[in-house]
């Protein structure tokens, strides 16, 4: 009994701890939990001290005044505002609007099956995914017929696909997919083939292609992906038998090259008649299972080691020899989880976590349909819908539906179909898809309500564009458009923009002693106006390309090491020698002293400062317009 009431005691000081308020703004205060939840975003491993938590405080009472001013000046309800934050809160609340026990066991779900592979034939009868019922039921009956008469044994399944399959390469293989992984098929059609049990004939499963049998002939631990090189003597499909037994002579010939110690790379680019790769020493790309024709992947799978040859052997497109460069198995969970993500979101799993998470908010929320409501209403409109022709005439304003206690009017179901209409749309289909997105935004609405996280998140990026736009506007944009008060600044401050002592040189590096010869001539050349540097650089590179480089400019002690170790005075310097051979020219024109700097040859750094003096100022103002009042014992309850 002392325990849960001492339990009891330290939950209720957490939570009044976590109520105080540690700092107010004028008439609003600001909570010691939402200053914790920024510092502690801000500062993982800091040690935290007396100084440091009143140092970090004084940038958050600088951040939140600038907030209260923003909203003193209305710039919330600005359109500009609004839009901009209406899309950071749309991409926010995307993690929130999930069903994430669906997504979790589809996401184990799509990596289990990924580390099979399926051996599978099909039958296919072509059913339009908008066809009638009628239609549907027909090609259900039709696929069921041909799967009884396999199971009676009247007819083999290669024979059924090759006489009724809709897949036209069912003539040539028997309905043969050879061997695929996940997301390689329609996922209704993946999902039954990695339930059926080898040998077995599933039952018709519906796609969008239409009604599907399938037989599972294998399943093998995935194989993963392989990278090989390959050589090739092409015949074509349907080539003669000389043509392919010419080939077979060619193909021989280059594995006795290889059986004699030539390397792979240089019998393919010397032989093979794949020129794309031969040029790369019969280089492919990694691939995975299906991507092949099915006996180069097979033999491409089937050796060992890394370095491994292939026997010759014959495929539709002529005889071929295969090294193994590389295997790549299926990767480990947590290396790949982001990718799987990525994927399921680019394939149909995608509309199934939609209509899980509809499923889950129908659970969550209590959906009334007015159904008289919705009857007068479809009476009056379901041809028109169905014609594409519907248009809003005078509704009265009642209520459709109700989700919980909001009301969802007639009108905007109306609003609704107007927009979504087209030839052929069922009205049914359209209230259900219009009562889940209305159950989509009755969620939305509420997320700052059921997250706290997210309520704070949301609250950071209101108030940082709130921040960025009036500072933008007070010190940022003003700093650059205000001349006048920018070229003040800068003569108050010109003290801090000079020049230090420099000289106007040029630097010449030259490859070789040689290359610094005729350098030097040159220069005496140019500093007589006969020649430019451009026309001594041209002369030098065109010779001998890369012999010389020219560096012209105004340096201060520091910026370059030859300058620096010259003495500075006017005319040609000694040569200096680089331990790499390379000889270095310095030619001062002139010894600039120190001096002032022009506002055009400071502007970067002078902005830079009237940007901080009016951040400055605009503080000072801020802190004489609102009172700040900082609970320092509640702020030092923070140490540790």
């Amino acid at each position: 009994m002392k325990k849960v009431g001492l339990s009891f005691i330290l939950v209720a000081f957490f939570m009044i701890a976590n109520a105080q308020d540690v700092l107010r703004i004028s008439d609003h205060s600001i909570s010691l939990q939402e200053f914790k939840s920024i510092f502690y975003k801000n500062n993982h491993n800091t040690e935290i001290t007396e100084d440091y938590l009143e140092e970090y405080m004084n940038l958050f009472v600088n951040f939140k005044l600038k907030v209260r001013e923003a909203k003193d000046l209305g710039l919330d309800t600005n359109s500009s505002f609004i839009a901009e934050l209406e899309g950071y809160r749309k991409q926010l609340a995307r993690p929130y609007l999930r069903n994430n026990e669906f997504d979790a066991q589809m996401l184990n779900d799509s990596y289990s099956r990924m580390k099979k592979d399926i051996h599978a034939s099909h039958i296919l009868i072509l059913v339009d995914e908008n066809a009638s019922e009628n239609q549907a039921e027909q090609a259900y009956d039709r696929i069921l017929k041909i799967r009884e008469s396999i199971i009676d044994g009247k007819t083999t399944f290669s024979e059924a696909a090759k006489k009724h399959s809709d897949d036209k390469s069912a003539l040539s293989n028997g309905g043969n997919l050879g061997y695929f992984t996940v997301f390689m098929m329609v996922y209704d059609f993946e999902t039954v083939a990695y339930q059926t049990e080898i040998g077995e004939i599933s039952m018709p499963v519906r796609t969008k292609y239409g009604y599907h049998l399938i037989k599972v002939h294998d399943v093998r631990d995935a194989v993963g992906k392989v990278k090989v090189s390959h050589i090739v003597f092409k015949t074509g499909q349907g080539a003669d038998k000389s043509r392919i037994d010419v080939a077979e002579e060619k193909i021989n010939k280059a594995m006795e090259l290889l059986r004699n110690g030539e390397e792979f790379a240089d019998v393919a680019e010397r032989f093979s008649e794949d020129r794309a790769t031969a040029v790369k020493g019969g280089s492919l790309p990694a691939f995975g299972v299906g991507k092949m024709v099915p006996k180069f992947e097979s033999i491409a799978f089937s050796l060992d080691s890394i370095g491994d040859l292939s026997d010759p052997f014959l495929t539709d497109y002529g005889w071929h020899i295969i090294k193994l460069v590389d295997k790549d198995p299926v990767a480990d969970f947590s290396d790949i989880e982001s990718d799987l993500k990525r994927m399921i979101e680019k394939d149909s799993r995608a509309e199934l976590s939609q209509k899980a998470l509809y499923k889950k908010l129908h659970k969550s929320y209590k959906v009334r349909n007015i159904v008289e409501e919705y009857s007068s209403f479809r009476r009056k409109s379901a041809l028109k819908v169905a014609n594409g022709t519907f248009a809003i005439s005078s509704l009265n304003n009642t209520t459709l539906l109700t989700i919980d206690n909001m009301p969802v009017s007639i009108n905007s179901f109306a609003e609704y179909v107007l927009t979504n209409q087209s030839k052929g749309s069922d009205i049914d289909k359209m209230y259900i898809d219009f009562v889940n997105e209305q159950l989509l935004f009755y969620e939305e609405s509420r997320l700052e309500e059921k997250y706290p996280e997210y309520q704070a998140l949301l609250k950071e990026y209101r108030e940082g564009i709130l921040l960025f736009d009036l500072t933008n506007k007070k010190v940022w944009t003003k700093a650059v458009e205000d001349t006048v008060g920018l070229q003040a600044f800068f003569i108050n401050n010109q003290s801090s923009y000079t020049w230090p002592k420099r000289v106007d040189a040029t630097v010449y590096t030259c490859i070789d002693l040689e290359t610094a010869k005729v350098v030097r001539r040159n220069i005496y050349k140019k500093n007589r106006g006969a020649i430019t540097d451009s026309d001594i650089l041209r002369k030098i590179n065109t010779e001998a390309p890369l012999s010389l480089q020219i560096n012209n400019n105004k340096f201060a002690e520091g910026e370059n090491q030859y300058i620096d170790s010259i003495e500075w005075k006017v005319g040609i310097s000694k040569d200096i020698v680089l331990k790499d051979g390379s000889y270095i020219l310095v030619d001062i024109h002139s010894v600039l002293p120190k001096g002032p700097k022009e506002l055009s040859e400071a502007r970067g750094r002078v902005i830079s400062d009237y940007q901080n003096t009016l951040e400055a100022e605009w503080l000072v103002e801020l802190k004489s317009k609102y009172s700040v009042s900082i609970d320092v014992k509640v702020l030092h309850s923070l140490i540790k």
